[in-house]
């Protein structure tokens, strides 16, 4: 006697199904990926500005820096007001300027130099901006102009050279 196997597979409908299934469960995986790959890129930059935090941070404080007169005037002008990190190629001849560029080992300190070193959202002219606070912890403000620091890639937020509104640079990506 022969046995009737009931092979019949899937139907069109439990294929549909499924396949609907997996779009929706790709569908949400994808929107969390892509926000975990925002919010990695501003900490890339973040490390970044960091880092250029860290050079003008020990710069300022090293003692053969603070010997020059052309940079211990430099370091003055930074508790006055905010700078622009490319207003520093004004003081090439400074010891502070020589020290920063041979720590991060770049030719310079114009804007399209480290432009480069931007991943995550950002506005053309972007600007890095510091300070000097005084604070022993935290001695610079430093942030990043035209940037978003949330992962929604909104850099239309009010020019953060506002420096009397702290929401403006804490929007910003920011060392503050």
């Amino acid at each position: 006697m022969k046995e009737v196997k009931n092979n019949r597979g899937f139907s069109l409908v439990e294929l549909i199904i499924a396949i609907a299934i997996m779009a929706i469960l790709v569908g949400i995986v994808a929107v969390q990926l892509i926000k975990y790959f925002e919010k990695s890129k501003i900490e890339a930059d973040r490390q970044t500005l960091n880092a250029i935090y860290a050079t003008i941070t020990y710069a300022a404080m090293d003692p053969g820096v603070l010997k020059d007169p052309v940079s211990k005037q430099l370091i003055d002008d930074m508790v006055a007001a905010p700078m622009t990190l490319e207003s520093l190629e004004g003081y090439k001849t400074s010891a502070l300027y020589n020290e920063i560029i041979e720590s991060l080992k770049w030719p310079d300190l114009n804007q399209s130099t480290y432009i480069r070193e931007f991943v995550s959202a950002h506005a053309p002219g972007s600007t890095i901006y510091f300070q000097y606070k005084g604070d022993v912890v935290n001695p610079l403000a430093m942030w990043i102009t035209k940037t978003d620091s949330t992962g929604n890639k909104d850099t239309s937020w009010p020019d953060p050279t506002d420096y009397t509104d702290d929401a403006n640079i804490r929007h910003c990506i920011s060392i503050y």
